[in-house]
């Protein structure tokens, strides 16, 4: 096996699922944080809501550490610590954007009918130990009763000492 089908051989599909029947507060989800002494290669990075025949706008942050100590996936219908507006609105405490931003009428990052929407705008994207990938709908938007955000990641895991090839 060539080193590079060696080295693709460890890609990792992961699904991160948040909470999935909000009413009071806006939908998001998180990665787990990358473990200490990693770093994951992101490949892909994909989410959508969980309300059919609603068209939502999914935005895509990374959390640094400290923050995302602080945001997790919740079992209830919650503010997060991580939004400084009310009911899960921007702005972020920490984040920085790595998906499409701008307006909120952007055509790529709408989500319709539980469509996919792309979270990286280039790849592979390089995420440091302790930091996590947040996703959630647009501030422009209302609150959705029964909304859900889940968030679909393809990564390779690296130890921190390790060689990364030279063919990325």
């Amino acid at each position: 096996m060539s080193s590079q089908a060696n080295f693709y051989s460890r890609l990792e599909a992961r699904r991160f699922a948040g909470f999935q029947a909000f009413t009071a507060n806006k939908a998001f989800a998180v990665t787990d944080a990358v473990p200490d002494g990693h770093v994951w290669i992101i490949f892909g990075l994909s989410g959508y809501h969980s309300v059919a025949g609603a068209v939502r706008i999914v935005h895509f942050f990374a959390i640094p550490p400290g923050e995302a100590d602080r945001v997790i996936n919740p079992l209830s219908d919650v503010a997060s610590p991580i939004f400084l507006g009310a009911n899960n609105n921007p702005p972020l405490r920490a984040g920085v954007l790595v998906s499409v931003g701008g307006s909120s009428g952007l055509a790529d990052m709408q989500s319709l009918n539980s469509s996919s929407v792309n979270g990286l705008i280039n790849f592979p994207f390089f995420l440091p130990e302790r930091w996590k990938i947040l996703a959630f709908i647009d501030s422009n938007e209302a609150v959705v009763a029964g909304d859900g955000v889940v968030i679909d990641l393809a990564y390779i895991d690296v130890a921190s000492g390790e060689c990364i090839p030279d063919f990325l």
